[in-house]
């Protein structure tokens, strides 16, 4: 099972910056195996940040865009979002305080992230090498290489 970053997940958005075949191979990938896809309620605080910001200034289509699809993607995965729960808050604090510690500074929303994969034993699909590596989080990134299929399911 997979937790999925917010960079990982808006690279299914309407304004995701990467080249179609990029996209694709992706969105190809996550139609095939989204029954084992999750991700935080943090990356939703983080996307409908970006759709605020865009608002603010004056890309009011792409903020309509993005309201659309994030309304979408609520309802498609609504059963595979995670709250932050308090376990789960214990265990950003600690991943959190342990990369400051070493001089890192991973943003917090990274932190509950990596911390919601943790608690429950999942690996994170990030393209932010820094900050999970400093939050020694288990994670890949999916746009190198990406992970291997779920076995498909059968009844039995």
């Amino acid at each position: 099972m997979y937790i999925l970053d917010t960079d990982v997940f808006s690279i299914t958005s309407p304004a995701n910056g990467f080249s179609a075949e990029e996209a694709e191979a992706w969105r190809a990938w996550v139609i095939k195996n989204q029954s084992g896809l999750y991700f935080s309620v943090a990356t939703i605080m983080e996307v409908r940040f970006g759709i605020e910001k865009s608002i603010a200034k004056g890309a009011t289509k792409k903020a309509a865009s993005l309201k659309k699809w994030l309304a979408a993607a609520e309802t498609v995965h609504q059963h595979r979002i995670i709250p932050i729960s308090i376990e789960i808050a214990h265990r950003a604090g600690e991943m959190l305080y342990d990369a400051v510690r070493e001089g890192f500074m991973p943003s917090t929303e990274d932190a509950f992230i990596a911390a919601t994969a943790a608690v429950k034993g999942y690996q994170v699909l990030s393209r932010n090498e820094g900050d999970m590596t400093a939050l020694k989080a288990n994670w890949l990134n999916p746009i190198k290489m990406l992970p291997p299929d779920f076995p498909p399911f059968t009844f039995g």
